[in-house]
């Protein structure tokens, strides 16, 4: 995919999470945010570094490989949230506010 459909992809991915409300989609947040992070990363990869991992697996040592450390340092961080607080996290919007505070680093990270 080239960087337009993985930018058209963010941008329905980003109308859709604005529809949701911490709480009670906290789940639903932590997911898009982390498929958002894959679409930018896909975004910048492509325009820096002339290619892209198609997968997650192994985004966060591809990103360092490339130059892109602080990047990789961000999307470890969402992915810890993903995988350690949404399966076991309460519903009270914790997780979902810091998950759209990891994206919101990573796109000031694009630029």
């Amino acid at each position: 995919m080239q960087p337009e459909g993985h930018e058209k992809k963010a941008r329905r991915l980003e109308a859709t999470i604005r529809k949701l409300s911490d709480a009670p989609d906290f789940e639903a947040i932590v997911e898009l945010c982390y498929a958002l992070a894959v679409q930018y990363l896909a975004m910048v990869c492509t325009t820096r570094v002339r290619r892209h991992m198609d997968t997650h697996k192994g985004l966060a040592a591809f990103l360092v490989q490339n130059g892109l450390s602080d990047l990789a340092e961000s999307f470890r961080d969402l992915d810890l949230l993903r995988t350690s607080r949404y399966y076991g996290a309460r519903g009270d919007g914790k997780a979902a506010r810091e998950a759209r505070r990891i994206l919101d680093e990573i796109k000031a990270k694009l630029h």
